[in-house]
């Protein structure tokens, strides 16, 4: 069995120029080598002659050369007694042995299966090897999903060019969109397909040896794209170098060391490109986010921050927490202090009130009657831990609604948030509902989780939550006294339930205008909570609301429009790209590459 060593020569599907300097076993076996040490085997009886049924069918004309290059313990394993699956395969994944280190291949492939299928009668050494080959084997369609994207990328690229040639302006070029008809395929965001692109052609023009060590196996797909990101602003010589020091590296280091040695390389070798990509990003995708954690918890971060001012404010809050665990009044861990600290400052609290006894003060008969009203009164002492603070809010009850009234547990939504669970939904009402700007709406959903009727409350509706402790259940399913209270709260929001559109529309909703109405506009995005683009998940809220057939040819109905994040909505009017709405609740989209996905009404998780 062959190989290649980096002062040998070049290695295997490289350019020439150079070799991944690692040992790695061939997999193209020339078959005359194995039919003759396989002759030499059976005449010697250590091999048992296949089968005569195994001889029949067309003729086969073989010619039998030198064998003394094949391994004989891999061809035991794929030509033993036992065929694939036999002892033989097992022992070939112990270490330094044969398929330990064999480059992935079909050969490998088959060898992996068979001896994952009887992984409870391998050793520890044999049991580490299949995994290392199920990676290798990873790593290898990781490389095959590369060079099909770059050569996807390079024809959009050139239809593109053509239309930009032709003076077509942006937005009606061929080829603009390739990162959204990717993620369309893919199911994932157009920012990640436009990532996995842009690396790609980097790879695959640029950086022929981390490209060669993908196909080898020994590099995986988020190490070649570090290396690409980061070679990405230098000149052809310099990234022939990082390619050169990086893909030699990267299979001894664990991702965030890569990433810390090419960001290393990238300040030396391209100094300007990394301040300029530092200053254009403060500029363009300086942000607050926020985000769900694993956890169901959330955060809470700054993003493309000045480094300076993100030192400055990290030592200021951790100042405060020293302050906080220093008083013995604030019990946690510093962490936790700093993320008091952090949620007091950014919701206008001094967060050393904790430590601080507040004032009672004696409100008039007016006050009090309004605070008590709202479930508040005079506080004394350190703000407790978690205390909400009155937030306005469109508040759009898509839960059974005794989690809102205080006698069930099913999980509720927040747009943009996802699920959250009885408590948290509890605490966000009764945030929300002590402050002025906030409205209500209600969404009934079908069993399937779909809505079917939509209702918005006019007007400002303040509303004292229950006590969630002296009312709450073990079930959902209302009491005649819950019944009454669910009834009295539909009954004071004074609501109307509008139908959604879903298999057919009878129009009853259409208007004669362009911009729908804001009742037309909360059933569309009752139905729909995201973008209807396939792996969109654009906030409905913030979409456009968009004519599946340009008005005024097509109506201003839930029949003719749906919500389009603005990404979408231009993608869409591209060339090559069509949408339809054969029902109410479906979109369905044709990419340029001729293939159509569609998406349906959202099916809410409750």
């Amino acid at each position: 069995m062959g190989g290649h060593l980096a002062e040998d020569g070049p290695f295997p599907g490289d350019d020439g120029q150079g070799s991944v300097p690692a040992f790695v076993p061939e997999d193209d076996f020339d078959l005359d080598e194995h039919f003759a040490w396989l002759v030499r085997e059976i005449d010697a009886g250590r091999v048992q002659p296949p089968p005569e049924s195994a001889l029949e069918g067309p003729a086969i004309s073989l010619s039998l050369g030198d064998a003394s290059d094949v391994d004989p313990e891999l061809l035991a394993a794929m030509c033993g007694p036992d065929g694939l699956g036999g002892q033989a395969v097992s022992a070939a994944f112990g270490q330094d042995k044969a398929a330990d280190a064999l480059r992935p291949g079909l050969v490998l492939a088959a060898l992996t299966a068979q001896a994952a299928s009887s992984s409870g009668s391998l050793t520890d050494s044999e049991l580490v090897g299949v995994l290392q080959a199920a990676r290798r084997l990873a790593n290898l369609a990781a490389y095959q999903q590369t060079v099909v994207i770059a050569e996807f990328a390079r024809r959009r690229q050139a239809e593109f060019e053509t239309a930009r040639a032709r003076g077509v302006p942006v937005g009606c070029r061929d080829g603009e969109f390739p990162g959204e008809e990717l993620a369309m395929e893919l199911v994932d965001t157009g920012a990640y397909t436009g990532a996995r692109i842009d690396a790609a052609i980097e790879l695959a023009n640029r950086l022929p040896r981390t490209l060669a060590a993908m196909e080898a196996g020994i590099v995986d797909l988020g190490r070649a794209c570090t290396i690409a990101s980061r070679t990405r602003a230098m000149n052809d010589t310099d990234a022939a170098y990082a390619d050169e020091v990086l893909a030699e590296a990267a299979p001894g280091l664990r991702p965030d060391q890569l990433a810390r040695k090419a960001a290393a390389l990238e300040m030396k070798l391209a100094p300007e490109a990394v301040r300029a990509r530092k200053e254009l990003a403060k500029r363009l995708d300086q942000r607050v986010e926020t985000r769900r954690e694993e956890s169901g918890n959330a955060s809470l971060s700054g993003r493309e921050l000045d480094t300076t001012d993100a030192m400055a404010s990290k030592a200021y809050i951790d100042a405060v927490a020293l302050k906080l665990r220093g008083s013995g009044l604030v019990d946690g861990t510093l962490d936790r202090l700093r993320a008091l600290a952090l949620v007091d400052l950014t919701q206008g609290r001094d967060p050393l009130d904790r430590i601080k006894p507040k004032q009672v003060t004696t409100p008039s008969p007016e006050a009090a009657a309004a605070a008590d009203e709202l479930g508040e009164g005079p506080q004394s002492g350190p703000i407790a831990p978690g205390d909400p603070s009155p937030l306005p809010a469109l508040i759009n009850l898509l839960v059974p609604a005794g989690t809102v009234l205080g006698w069930g547990t099913a999980p509720g939504q927040a747009a943009g948030w996802g699920l959250l669970d009885a408590d948290e939904t509890g605490a966000l009402v009764r945030a929300a509902s002590q402050h002025p700007r906030t409205r209500w709406c209600f969404t009934l959903t079908a069993p399937d989780g779909t809505a079917i009727a939509h209702a918005c409350a006019k007007g400002q509706h303040r509303w004292k939550p229950p006590d969630l402790q002296a009312v709450r259940t073990t079930g959902d399913i209302p009491t005649p006294g819950q019944s009454a209270q669910l009834t009295d709260l539909l009954r004071r929001m004074n609501v109307t339930f509008e139908p959604t559109a879903r298999d057919a529309c009878d129009h009853r909703h259409a208007e004669d205008r362009y911009v729908p109405s804001r009742k037309l506009k909360h059933l569309l995005r009752a139905r729909s909570q995201t973008c209807t683009a396939p792996a969109c998940n654009a906030q409905a809220q913030y979409c456009d609301i968009d004519h599946t057939v340009p008005y005024p040819d097509g109506r201003t109905c839930q029949c003719n429009t749906n919500p389009k994040c603005r990404r979408h909505h231009r993608v869409k009017q591209a060339p090559g790209w069509k949408v339809a709405q054969p029902t109410p609740d479906t979109a369905t989209w044709t990419t340029p590459s001729g293939r159509t996905h569609s998406t349906r009404a959202t099916e809410y998780d409750l």
